[in-house]
């Protein structure tokens, strides 16, 4: 049973179809005999460039280059701007857009050339420059990683939820913990989660779906049972999953091993796109995996996932995910 599924991994990761890249194969017509329709699948779009990295650095203008190339092809727009706009329904000059970064460990954080790149693409889009928002826990973590703060009323903001007049509100229940969130979150309109492919010790993998416990102020009260079903609880709050519109995953460089610090250990040198938070972590956890087989390992996939896709938070079959690839 288990080569079976082995062999189809195999199967996705060569596949190609014209005019739509790689698809998760075999999935509209499953083993099993049933079938699949398009409209019940969730797209993630992987956009690469060998070149994005080279010894470990960032290239910004070819990362640029991916994530434009990325976002349209995601979309089906032709023009960068149309394509951000596609994904901000009904933006208004008021509306505030956050990007929520992952800046826990300062050698692998949500690199700031990508994040310029999508602040760009915003700008284009039509959204103001001050109501845009690049945060993360504190002030301390996004200078570590190479982010330059604004506090100002002028100019794209970046600053942690620590930032005086900020700090946490809504107190929400996560099974049976309690924590309180970010009110920058509170006053998000748009939400755009920027995380890092890396592993982790606990939780198996720290993709989009965790990211989010560096949006609430006690993220140590969500590690039992191995994150689970914290994770999926957290993502289910409806300032998450109401006001998510994109998934940007930082994958350029990663983590497959002793995660979610230290250096980074492998290139994929690839920003990966989605709005479906379960599909997108389980395809990352694809890649994560893939590194660990390469290094006489396995990952069992994270229970986290499966809870998150039982109470609809999105598909961790493959099946029932399309998995499209573009070369910038």
């Amino acid at each position: 049973m288990e080569k079976r599924k082995i062999d189809r991994r195999e199967f996705i990761k060569e596949a190609s179809i014209a005019g739509l890249g790689i698809a998760v194969g075999a999935s509209l017509i499953s083993k099993i005999g049933r079938n699949v329709s398009a409209e019940e699948k969730s797209k993630i779009l992987i956009a690469s460039h060998p070149e994005a990295t080279a010894d470990m650095k960032i290239n910004p203008e070819i990362v640029k280059k991916v994530v434009d190339t990325g976002i349209m092809r995601y979309t089906g727009k032709d023009t960068v701007a149309s394509a951000w706009a596609s994904v901000l329904p009904s933006l208004s000059p008021n509306d505030i857009v956050t990007l929520k970064v992952n800046c826990i460990n300062r050698s692998l954080s949500s690199h700031p050339e990508l994040v310029d790149a999508i602040v760009a693409g915003l700008i284009s889009a039509g959204v103001k420059e001050s109501n845009i928002i690049i945060w993360d826990r504190t002030n301390n973590e996004l200078t570590r990683a190479g982010y330059k703060l604004n506090t100002e009323n002028t100019g794209v903001r970046c600053f942690g939820t620590d930032e005086k007049d900020w700090g946490y509100d809504k107190q929400v229940r996560l099974h049976d913990q309690d924590v309180r969130l970010s009110k920058i979150l509170m006053k998000t309109t748009h939400l755009i989660n920027v995380p890092v492919l890396k592993d982790h010790g606990m939780s198996g993998v720290t993709l989009s779906m965790k990211n989010h416990y560096g949006s609430v102020d006690n993220p140590g009260a969500l590690h039992g049972g191995r994150c689970d079903p914290y994770i999926a609880h957290l993502n289910d709050v409806p300032e998450i999953k109401e006001k998510t519109r994109i998934i940007v995953l930082d994958a350029l460089l990663g983590i497959f091993r002793g995660g979610p610090g230290g250096q980074p250990q492998f290139t994929y040198n690839s920003v990966i796109f989605g709005q479906d938070p379960v599909a997108l972590d389980y395809t990352g956890w694809t890649i994560i995996r893939e590194e660990r087989q390469k290094n006489g390992q396995d990952l069992a996939l994270p229970a986290n996932i499966i809870t998150a896709s039982k109470i609809g938070l999105g598909k961790s079959d493959p099946d029932s995910i399309i998995i499209e690839k573009v070369s910038a």
